[in-house]
């Protein structure tokens, strides 16, 4: 790794820390160089705003939680159990930024173009590694998927969907709370093994 890509992936590190504890609003610029004893300059000379900034950390946690469950993936042979790994990485990665999450949520209809390509990109990540797995038991005789990129597309619809449609039964009005999420998880499982079901080989 160069020395400007060291920099960089230490500018992540330090802004994850602090949207993560702090959240996006309470976070300045300057905190994240003084943390990191460098200069504003810097920081804006690899990110010329926060928005930036934000959008390179958002993506970055989500490729970490993505490495990982590829990592996983490599050795397994079950597709089912695949699943649920990534399902609790996914609430995992949640409560563990929730701050992040929960900026993300309060602009959601107002999405600077930076993070709305990131958010798609992270979709089509998703759709990726939900791909994988189908392919899992597709490989293994025991799935049968006209189209995997579809119904990948389908499963993580659903998932967003349950979240969303679970809200009103909540107390929170955009982001569940740490402990709503959990029994949202203990659900979208429920619907996986339903979803997974449908897909077997007779």
């Amino acid at each position: 790794m160069g020395n400007a890509d060291l920099k960089k992936l230490k500018i992540l590190e330090a802004a994850t820390r602090r949207f993560a504890h702090f959240g996006m609003a309470k976070t300045t610029m300057s905190e994240i160089a003084k943390d990191l004893s460098f200069s504003k300059a810097l920081l804006y000379y690899y990110f010329p705003d926060k928005n930036a900034l934000y959008s390179a950390v958002f993506e970055y946690v989500i490729d970490k939680m993505v490495s990982e469950c590829e990592d996983m993936l490599t050795g397994t042979v079950d597709y089912e159990e695949a699943m649920m790994f990534v399902l609790d990485k996914r609430i995992q990665l949640i409560n563990q930024y929730y701050n992040l999450f929960e900026y993300t949520v309060s602009i959601i209809n107002e999405l600077p173009q930076e993070i709305e390509r990131v958010f798609k990109d992270c979709f089509l990540k998703e759709i990726e590694l939900f791909g994988s797995i189908l392919t899992i038991g597709i490989k293994q005789g025991q799935l049968q998927v006209d189209n995997v990129e579809e119904t990948s597309k389908i499963f993580l619809y659903s998932l967003s969907g349950m979240r969303m449609g679970m809200l009103k039964d909540m107390k929170s009005i955009f982001l569940p709370t740490k402990e709503e999420f959990d029994i949202i998880l203990q659900l979208q499982k429920k619907m996986c093994k339903i979803f997974l079901n449908g897909l077997r080989k007779a």
